[in-house]
């Protein structure tokens, strides 16, 4: 039996997700549950901005996708969507979730709305307009 193609639904995923702004990356979760289904989640990052009068402001870029082209994509088969309200009780990051195949291997999703809580992924530099991954702090 074939493995999950987590490489090819990142690839596939990312097609569709649009930041708003510069941003290269997004981060990711998966966990294979014990009845065989890949349990995604993935969110956006946050970024911190160096240089200029914001100096040090940890910031995230906000982003939209297209579902419906999604769900249109050839391996991607979803059969269920619901999604969950910030509550400060159960759901403290908004997201959309889906459950379906991708090249017919089970899947759940979540969409994250908004980052996950972690340190900043990238840097976007004021002073060369770039945007670079964060280099580790040892």
């Amino acid at each position: 039996m074939s493995e999950f193609d987590e490489a090819g639904f990142r690839e596939t995923l990312a097609r569709h997700w649009k930041y708003h702004r510069p941003a290269r990356n997004r981060l990711w979760a998966t966990e294979q549950l014990d009845n065989g289904v890949m349990q995604i989640e993935v969110s956006p990052i946050y970024q911190e901005v160096v240089g200029g009068v914001v100096d040090g402001l940890r910031v995230w870029p906000g982003f939209s996708m297209n579902l419906t082209d999604f769900f249109a994509e050839p391996d991607v088969e979803v059969s269920e969507v619901g999604f969950r309200s910030h509550c400060s009780e159960c759901t403290t990051i908004p997201f959309i979730g889906l459950r379906g195949t991708f090249k017919q291997k089970a899947f759940v999703a979540m969409i994250h709305l908004e980052p996950v809580e972690s340190e900043p992924v990238e840097v976007i530099d004021t002073t060369t307009h770039e945007v670079r991954r964060k280099e580790k702090q040892s």
